[in-house]
């Protein structure tokens, strides 16, 4: 039971988020170089500033609004490989906010890779062209996390690596983006991070710069202060670093708070926010992030809400567990339960399994033993958290 509960406190799967630092939201202000033909986007201020708000709508899940803003400079500029990428950035939302579906893939893949081949298109006709090195090192970047979150690390790494390498020109180029305290800082930390806990690591380290975990944590921070167009990644990463490999579930919970509030909409950082307070024991306010996330989406409507009250029923009915609030516990892990049902992937979410489990535990310990039983069944029968289906099964031959 022991290693069920050490377990179930789910943090995200721990990535080689290191190749994932190379977000778009970094490198809007990077100047355009003199002799380029094509134009650049990135040095236009009215451009600067719309991309601003569209980076917005998409991180708040509000696709048309990002294109609303776009449409102009999509019109304008029909051609440049940078809509290619943002197509890729709308669906990366799309897999991250469900991971245990695949379905979209091979999708995302075969974008971000057309957005690379269009980069180096433009590379090869016009070096050092700022907007082509950007899409070269996000698109990457972006490929090389996703691998990282099936758990293909070293995919993962020789993909990443061809970001980094992008990264690192722009770097040369223009040493003095404003916004470079992002990308330094989850550069420092994940490479210290990476050799001092994954072995494979070490083998092909050759190729990983120096680093030092607080003083990426430090870069972060600024940049999550001053910077203008990456403040809001990097109070993401920073909040992610504390909560899964810092043990900070205090300082990580200020950051996703803050981050729900700008972006009501997304229900990935809305499920952060919650798995953090569950984390800290505060379990009051676990069921009132839970209920007014849900609640809002009762509301507005906003994209995957299925997913999302999924998991959010499930630490609303941990949360009741730990209270002794046990018809309550059991009435929330059978909603998680029951919105489970309508994926297509059902043996492969994480959620249903653990919720089956403690829906067990519950009807056990209210003394609905032929129901607990059934619960039992279910979890054992999950193809995903070896740990809940090892202790459903033992709880089984116990009754």
């Amino acid at each position: 039971m022991k290693g069920v509960i050490g377990q179930c406190h789910l943090r995200l799967k721990k990535t080689a988020g290191f190749w994932g630092f190379l977000s778009v939201l970094v490198v809007f202000l990077i100047p355009q170089q003199a002799d380029a033909q094509t134009k650049v986007l990135i040095d236009d201020m009215e451009f600067r500033a719309d991309a601003q708000a569209a980076i917005d709508s998409l991180y708040n899940r509000n696709v048309e609004g990002t294109y609303r803003v776009l449409q102009p400079w999509i019109q304008k500029y029909p051609d440049h490989p940078i809509w290619s990428l943002w197509e890729g950035m709308e669906l990366w939302w799309t897999v991250l906010e469900d991971l245990s579906d695949k379905s979209k893939d091979d999708e995302f893949f075969h974008v971000m890779r057309r957005s690379d081949h269009l980069a180096g298109e433009l590379l090869r006709k016009e070096s050092d062209h700022p907007d082509a090195l950007i899409i070269r090192t996000v698109a990457n970047g972006y490929v090389a996390r996703h691998h990282a979150n099936r758990e293909q690390w070293l995919t993962s790494a020789n993909i990443g690596r061809r970001a980094y390498q992008a990264h690192q020109r722009l770097i040369e180029v223009y040493p003095e983006l404003p916004d470079n305290e992002f990308a330094e800082g989850l550069k420092l930390y994940y490479s210290a991070y990476m050799r001092d806990n994954f072995s494979f690591v070490r083998t092909i380290s050759w190729f990983l710069p120096d680093g030092s975990r607080p003083e990426g944590l430090e870069s972060l921070r600024t940049a999550s202060i001053e910077g203008v167009f990456a403040g809001p990644e990097a109070s993401y990463f920073l909040a992610y670093i504390l909560l899964n490999y810092e043990n900070r579930a205090a300082d990580s919970q200020i950051h996703f708070r803050n981050l729900v509030n700008r972006y009501p909409d997304n229900g990935y950082f809305r499920r952060l926010h919650v798995r953090t307070l569950f984390n800290m024991q505060q379990y009051r306010q676990v069921v009132q992030a839970s209920t007014d996330a849900i609640d809002h989406w009762e509301e507005h409507s906003p994209p995957q809400g299925d997913v999302m009250k999924e998991e959010l029923y499930y630490w609303k009915g941990r949360a009741h567990y730990r209270n002794g609030q046990l018809e309550r516990a059991l009435h929330s892990f059978k909603e998680s339960i029951t919105l489970g049902e309508n994926f297509s992937n059902l043996d492969e979410r994480q959620f249903r399994a653990l919720s089956a489990f403690y829906a067990g535990r519950t009807s056990e310990r209210l003394n609905k033993k032929e129901e607990a039983k059934d619960y039992y069944r279910l979890a054992a029968n999950q193809s995903v958290h070896k740990e809940a289906r090892s202790e459903a099964r033992n709880r089984l031959r116990n009754l």
